[in-house]
């Protein structure tokens, strides 16, 4: 795709971050935009702003975790503007990170994959038919940096999945023959608030936890939001977002300052064992 004015694009995790910054960005390349968040406020002024400056743009509030919901925001995205050209899949969420891997339950584990992996998927099955039909538009799914490297907590493995899911779809529509392109981003240290996701997690998959269970969470989800503070601004990931669908870019990185860590998984692969160090 290397024109975007006129076409539809659908985003997800829209209401702030990265995916504010990517319809705000397309907005400048004049498309229509059909955006869904959770957040309902923070969205409806967001959708504000946009028509104040001409953009047409429809909003929904949805659970990307709930199949129902994306299918309705399909549909509402046909109703509007009768096709779609670009989906991107964006929405994510922090997850379990108050303590060893194996102490997790099955709300937390519901929590994080709900959103960042089933989310993904959902939008996949209720968006790609419509591109396919057509055999034309773009998928981009988000992953990230954590996707390329040793996993290290349930955020990282959901965004494995989301890279291997996304590459199995790029397999299948090239199996198949499709004009549909597929990209997946994975974006580095990004200054958004994705470490004060769990201000929206659903209250029937709260659970109780020890003192120094919330307090491990909560030090490290702070710890990480100030590190994300001073990382690259939304706006620039849009660029590359824009850039890398321009370029039929499959999978498109915000940085080369992984790169050690992507190459050091590679070599431990091979050597068949992982340097545990700290820091490493």
């Amino acid at each position: 795709m290397h024109r975007f004015e006129d076409k539809v694009a659908f985003i997800t995790g829209a209401a702030s971050g990265m995916g504010r910054a990517f319809a705000e960005r397309f907005a400048q390349e004049g498309m229509k935009l059909v955006l869904a968040d959770v957040e309902q406020e923070p969205l409806h002024e967001f959708v504000q702003a946009l028509e104040r400056v001409g953009t047409d743009v429809i909003a929904m509030t949805v659970d990307v975790s709930d199949p129902d919901q994306v299918q309705q925001a399909a549909n509402m995205t046909l109703d509007r503007f009768g096709t779609v050209d670009l989906v991107i899949n964006n929405a994510g969420v922090e997850g379990y990170l108050d303590g060893y891997i194996w102490e997790a339950d099955a709300s937390d584990w519901e929590w994080t994959m709900g959103v960042n992996f089933w989310g993904v998927v959902h939008g996949v099955q209720s968006f790609l038919p419509i591109l396919l039909d057509k055999d034309e538009g773009h998928l981009v799914n988000t992953a990230s940096m954590t996707a390329l490297v040793r996993g290290a907590n349930m955020y990282g493995i959901s965004k494995h999945a989301v890279l291997a899911y996304t590459e199995t779809i790029r397999n299948d529509l090239d199996r198949r023959g499709s004009h549909v392109h597929v990209s997946v981003l994975c974006p580095g240290i990004i200054a958004t608030n994705l470490f004060l996701g769990s201000r929206n997690r659903p209250p029937r998959l709260q659970r109780p936890a020890k003192v120094e269970e919330l307090e491990q969470g909560r030090k490290i989800r702070m710890e990480m939001h100030q590190r994300l503070a001073s990382g690259m601004a939304p706006p620039q990931v849009a660029d590359i977002l824009v850039q890398g669908i321009r370029n039929n870019q499959f999978y498109i990185l915000t940085d080369d300052e992984w790169n050690p860590q992507i190459e050091s998984r590679v070599t431990e692969i091979f050597a068949g064992v992982p340097n545990l160090n700290p820091g490493s």
